[in-house]
């Protein structure tokens, strides 16, 4: 995104030139979310045992760990709705069950980010919304401390991921939004854009085919607002191997790209019939333009 594709002064007066505002290449973001930090509680002072096996509620209860908890017991186990708060600052409110957070319940960090959903066997199960503090969001499933499922992230700037996570990444289908509008929507694999996808930048520009670890790789096609099209092979982001360009005025050249160079084609509706250096050069630039603005 950033070059100009073509310069009229470089082409015959009939061509059209393609068009491009983007500047930079568009990254996905990710979230970091804390996982496994839950420190696992010991059980009570052996004086602070019951013998009883009803459901208790008592006074707050010091933790050899140095946690303290207030809430319900089931002898001398965590059980029902308690609060349980570490000597860093951290917190855990919500219901217990044989001492371990399972049910609903909300776990606060020092710094202020929090979870905040269902819980099973001391760890983030089922649906949750993670918050930070520095403006990520997610909300969606989980398994084991883990994104999995189905699930949103957003950030503080606007951009957005919808889709499909597994043992927290991008895995599956999925769409993400820029903060400027862009967006892809197609398969991910490992945080990454990887199959089958379709990528739209805020100048209407239009990308449709193969994706290669973030990088548009395979067969695609390309095309532009004022309708020039590419449609053809592509490697790390740029046209390599056969292909062809068309122009909005019908106007085509087809050929065999490679990076940094191009054959010598064949040109549609001229009565000129341009080839040789001349079609390689504008080509050649074609290329380029497609390269810098991704």
């Amino acid at each position: 995104m950033g070059a100009q594709c073509c310069n009229n002064s470089q082409y015959p007066e009939d061509i059209e030139p393609c068009e491009d505002a983007e500047s930079k290449r568009l990254d996905p973001r990710q979230i970091k979310i804390k996982y496994n930090y839950k420190k696992k509680q010991k059980g009570m002072n052996s004086s602070q045992t019951t013998k009883t096996q009803e459901r208790t509620k008592q006074l707050a209860v010091t933790l050899k760990s140095g946690g303290v908890y207030l809430g319900d017991w089931m002898g001398n186990k965590r059980e029902g709705f308690g609060i349980l708060k570490w000597p860093d600052g951290s917190e855990y409110q919500g219901e217990w069950k044989n001492n371990k957070a399972n049910g609903q319940g909300k776990f606060v960090y020092p710094d202020g980010d929090y979870y905040e959903g269902q819980w099973e066997n001391d760890k983030q199960n089922g649906q949750g919304t993670f918050q930070s503090q520095n403006g990520g969001k997610y909300e969606g499933q989980w398994k084991d401390d883990l994104q999995q499922g189905f699930g949103i992230e957003t950030w503080e700037d606007g951009s957005k991921y919808e889709g499909y996570f597994y043992e927290g990444i991008k895995q599956g289908q999925g769409t993400y939004t820029w903060s400027d509008g862009s967006q892809y929507t197609g398969l991910w694999i490992n945080n990454k854009r990887h199959g089958q996808g379709v990528q739209i930048w805020k100048s209407g520009k239009e990308y449709q085919g193969e994706w290669f670890e973030d990088y548009m790789c395979g067969q695609g096609s390309i095309k532009w607002g004022n309708g020039c099209q590419y449609i053809g092979l592509f490697n790390k982001d740029a046209p390599n191997g056969y292909g062809i360009f068309k122009w909005g005025n019908g106007r085509s050249y087809e050929g065999t790209q490679r990076e940094g160079e191009s054959s010598i084609g064949k040109w549609t509706n001229k009565i000129w019939g341009m080839v040789g250096r001349k079609a390689v050069k504008m080509v050649r630039q074609l290329i380029g333009s497609v390269k810098g603005e991704l």
